[in-house]
């Protein structure tokens, strides 16, 4: 262990990333600290995360049985860790400001990968909902557009996660929870409008939200150099 250890800490960059793991399991125990999965509140998160489970994981999809599985219905719940995964980094970027931007990489990850964990069990529950309801029905989901939307929900996730934490750092938490909502407020309306088109543009706004991911974490940088010289 010792030889590993040192073997990996004279590799260019190795303490970094020892850094960056370090702040990723630390920022894990504060979602878990915010979420109240630490205090005596914990029963009552389990309770709201297993009603969200078994609300649009077993009850919406039972209800809408093999239709369910329609290439729509499938890609925009591959979305739904965009709706977890936001306000959990807004959350995070406002209980304790990132001194870096590993910092603040470390709150959009784990925020990003909360809200995909949640949106990938409430997926699959869906599924076994749907297989274990109709035994007979064994025809499997669209897996190139399901492939496409999971891409398209990991940029978007990535990208609102970090335009929250940007949001907060520059005005405050309440900025940032009043842009969340008119920009999910703006998808709902697009969704409603133009929900056939989601199955179709999945790729190419996959691609786009990579972009606006990618712009949204160089302001975030250079929000925190900022206020490191103001």
């Amino acid at each position: 262990m010792w030889v590993k250890a040192r073997l990996f800490t004279r590799i260019p960059g190795g303490q970094s990333m020892q850094r960056f793991s370090y702040r990723l399991k630390q920022e894990g125990i504060r979602l878990g600290g915010r979420l109240g999965w630490a205090g005596s509140g914990r029963y009552r998160v389990i309770l709201v995360h297993v009603a969200l489970v078994a609300v649009f994981g077993v009850f919406l999809p039972w209800m809408k049985g093999i239709d369910f599985l329609d290439s729509v219905m499938t890609a925009a719940y591959a979305c739904l860790g965009v709706l977890f995964a936001a306000p959990a980094a807004a959350q995070a970027f406002s209980d304790e400001r990132p001194g870096s931007i590993a910092g603040a990489l470390a709150c959009v990850a784990i925020a990003v990968a909360y809200g995909e964990f949640l949106a990938l069990v409430i997926l699959l529950a869906g599924f076994m909902t749907v297989y274990l309801s109709h035994p007979s029905f064994m025809i499997p989901p669209d897996l190139t557009t399901l492939t496409r939307a999971s891409a398209l929900g990991l940029a978007a996730a990535t990208a609102l996660a970090s335009i929250a934490g940007w949001v907060t750092l520059r005005f405050s938490a309440a900025a940032a929870r009043l842009a969340l909502r008119a920009i999910f407020l703006a998808l709902l309306v697009l969704f409603f409008y133009r929900y056939r088109w989601l199955p179709d543009v999945a790729g190419t706004a996959a691609i786009v939200a990579t972009g606006v991911a990618a712009i949204a974490i160089v302001a975030l940088r250079w929000e925190i150099e900022r206020t490191k010289h103001a």
